[in-house]
């Protein structure tokens, strides 16, 4: 695997963590018990997402790091779709649809 396509991977991971420390702090939110450790395990997804995205920047341009962390919209959405029941609306999709294309474009000049 080449360094490019490591730190793009990583840049990748690292949207999802983020995805889960939202899902997580969410539910921490609304829970009646035990929302202490869903707080925790929102911080340990972000402690995890800092260190990744730190070896990504090792390996890829902080303005590509950057635009690529946007995949983090679109892996809430899609967590909070799976694991809360929220709806995904046709404008949101849509927009979901167009930050991909963004990624994309930017993950391709990479």
């Amino acid at each position: 695997m080449s360094p490019t396509l490591l730190g793009l991977t990583l840049v990748v991971i690292c949207a999802g963590l983020e995805g889960a420390a939202q899902i997580a702090w969410k539910v921490s939110s609304q829970a009646t018990h035990h929302a202490g450790r869903w707080i925790a395990l929102g911080v340990v997804f972000y402690l995890a997402e800092i260190a990744l995205y730190s070896g990504a920047l090792t390996l890829i341009d902080v303005s590509v790091a950057f635009a690529m962390g946007s995949l983090s919209f679109i892996a809430v959405a899609l967590l909070s779709r799976l694991l809360l029941k929220e709806r995904l609306t046709p404008p949101r999709l849509a927009g979901l649809f167009l930050i991909l294309c963004g990624v994309a474009l930017m993950g391709g000049q990479a």
